[in-house]
């Protein structure tokens, strides 16, 4: 079991697409026969046949069956997130048939179980809210997602297999819907994903947003990245050659490859005519090795065989992150002085390093769930911070505000045209830089000129911005790019 966790994480085993929900569903319970119990298995069926009869005659955008949809958030959630939780899948079976079918909770307590239940609830959105906009709506019912994350983390880990499903079929939405999608899951659920440590959700989650929000910009990062690898291909197969030579002597079974920085990460870290090849982290140099004795190994040959830059050496096993992450991080010069990011982790580090709080129930079967969660919460300043802000902000909005603002990620800062710094979260885009200067520039405000050039007010944000706000009573001599200024009237 834990050698074909290894190689899915790697990516061996690819994801099932263009599948119909039967072939699907099936692929969903030969994994489950891999590592649940056959009253586990019951349950799953029992789950799927009354979600199937409860979605009948409903379709999806696609025009598909709409069972196909909690059909692939189960099978993803299992498969792709490896959450090996019996309850988890039933209820992603389960999770719209609360919010689309009327089920109520003690139905499913009835049917189910508690845990199923409670599942369900934690990931439905509340249709019957009475708030004045849409965007109320929606932030109240993050404010509720946020509330049962803490009493649960498969909660969101549910919530991901959904919201990743629900990328990967955008096209099919309005080109609103879609800018909606990827804006809220840029600012609230990638966050959340790198939080709980589900690094294989997140990493998708944030490319896709990032192609809908941003198209132009994700095409130029993705070109200047296929640019660099076609360019630097033989450096970096030397390179990888090299260390296999230099390690080979050990006598330790080593795992090294080769890992670029996805397009949106490598928008983040590009600052005004920054050039891609000096991004200190753009290439990593991945090493696994069985255990953590063999780590120091790996770190002294690599000191005495590369000029290794101190500034960009980090120990992240005496000192993990609060998501469970470990690694050794250095980083080596390459070909002209270009520098290489190096990480070294055993086996089990790179399946938290993955799939976060999931890989632990299968590396520590004999824990229970709810306690290895409170292990995690324990080391985790976001959700020890969000449980006390949750106790200090009665009021939702203030603490969603709170939340994404202060907690959900790294940050940047951005100026705008009377020279002011804002600092933001890293996933921010125009319309959190409105409200961020005051709350009514957000409802006045049109778009904005990013560097000089005109976007809406979901455009993503980075480092180094320069951002003017443009209004529906536009102050004209704000704006001193005549170029500009043109775009803006005609529009």
């Amino acid at each position: 079991m834990f050698e074909e966790l290894l190689r899915k994480a790697l990516g061996f085993i690819k994801y099932k697409k263009n599948a119909s929900y039967v072939e699907i569903f099936d692929e969903l319970i030969k994994e489950c026969k891999k590592s649940f119990t056959e009253k586990e298995i019951v349950l799953i069926k029992k789950a799927y046949l009354m979600a199937r009869d409860l979605h009948k005659g409903q379709k999806r955008n696609s025009g598909e069956p709409y069972i196909i949809h909690p059909v692939y958030v189960a099978y993803i959630l299992l498969y792709e997130m490896n959450l090996h939780d019996a309850n988890s899948i039933a209820a992603a079976i389960l999770h719209d048939t609360r919010e689309d079918c009327g089920i109520t909770y003690e139905y499913l307590v009835k049917h189910f179980n508690n845990d199923v239940a409670n599942l369900v609830e934690g990931v439905t959105k509340m249709k019957d809210l009475d708030f004045s906009t849409k965007a109320e709506k929606e932030e109240f019912n993050n404010y509720l997602l946020l509330k049962h994350i803490l009493q649960d983390y498969r909660v969101i880990y549910i919530k991901l297999a959904d919201r990743l499903h629900n990328m990967r079929t955008l096209d099919y939405k309005s080109e609103v819907k879609r800018r909606e999608k990827s804006a809220e899951s840029l600012r609230i659920f990638a966050p959340l994903a790198t939080h709980v440590g589900a690094m294989n959700a997140r990493d998708e989650l944030v490319d896709t947003s990032f192609k809908y929000l941003n198209n132009r910009s994700y095409r130029i990062m993705n070109g200047m990245r296929k640019d660099y690898e076609i360019k630097h291909q033989e450096d970096i197969e030397d390179k990888l050659s090299s260390f296999k030579n230099i390690l080979s002597d050990l006598g330790i079974t080593l795992d090294v490859r080769p890992v670029i920085l996805s397009n949106f990460a490598i928008y983040q870290g590009l600052i005004s005519t920054q050039k891609i090849s000096l991004l200190p982290n753009l290439v990593s140099f991945n090493i696994m090795v069985d255990g953590i004795e063999q780590i120091d190994l790996v770190v002294k040959r690599i000191k005495e065989s590369y000029n290794v830059l101190p500034e960009y050496t980090c120990d992240f096993i005496s000192k993990p992150r609060s998501n469970g992450y470990q690694a050794i991080h250095l980083s080596i010069l390459g070909h002209k002085q270009v520098p290489y990011q190096v990480k070294i982790y055993t086996k089990e580090m790179f399946l938290v390093n993955t799939y976060g709080f999931a890989a632990l129930l299968d590396i520590y079967p004999e824990k229970n769930i709810l306690d290895i969660q409170a292990d995690l919460i324990q080391n985790n300043s976001f959700f020890k911070t969000l449980s006390r802000n949750y106790k200090a902000y009665k009021e939702p909005f203030k603490l969603i505000d709170r939340t994404v603002r202060e907690l959900l990620a790294d940050k940047i800062n951005v100026s705008v045209a009377n020279g002011a710094m804002y600092c933001l979260p890293a996933v921010s885009v125009v319309a959190d830089l409105a409200d961020k200067i005051h709350s009514n520039l957000k409802k006045e405000a049109t778009g904005a000129l990013v560097n000089g050039e005109l976007v809406g007010l979901d455009f993503p944000l980075k480092n180094g911005d320069n951002v003017v706000i443009l209004t529906r009573n536009l102050e004209l001599e704000s704006i001193k790019d005549t170029v500009s200024l043109k775009l803006v009237l005609e529009k």
